[in-house]
């Protein structure tokens, strides 16, 4: 267990839990397999019929995370329950230190280009000759 306090010497305020850092390590999994999705807490909270504060109060761990929510967050982004669950173990092994992270390759998704799909791109033409654009005089 970890005691969290101002200073050395101070009274200790909250001691955290195994429990609790399990509930935060899940909570930092589902915002990141949200965000892997293309979503947003927003945007989830509203497919699942959540508040977006209730819902980003379980992804920061300020909340525990009912069953129902972690089945409704996997069902939307397409992973089964147990397979964040099964990340967010991995992911409170490597931030405590006791385990090499595994990688894990991400699913392409269809609305992100690939490498193939590569185009130059010209942020705006100017009308001015080389000489009289100043745009490369504010690096």
């Amino acid at each position: 267990m970890a005691a969290s306090w101002l200073r050395p010497g101070a009274i200790v305020t909250h001691v955290t839990t195994p429990a609790e850092n399990y509930n935060r390590a899940v909570g930092r999994q589902l915002k990141a397999e949200i965000a892997a999705a293309g979503s947003s807490i927003a945007r989830m909270a509203r497919d699942i019929g959540l508040s977006r504060s209730a819902l980003d109060n379980y992804t920061t761990g300020k909340r525990d995370i009912p069953v129902p929510v972690l089945y409704l967050v996997s069902a939307v982004v397409g992973l089964d329950p147990h397979v964040v669950l099964e990340r967010a173990e991995e992911r409170m092994r490597t931030e405590s230190g006791r385990g090499d992270a595994v990688i894990t390759a991400l699913r392409p998704r269809a609305d992100v280009p690939g490498r193939r799909d590569n185009v130059a791109e010209v942020a705006f033409e100017s009308e001015l000759p080389h000489g009289r654009d100043t745009d490369d005089l504010y690096d």
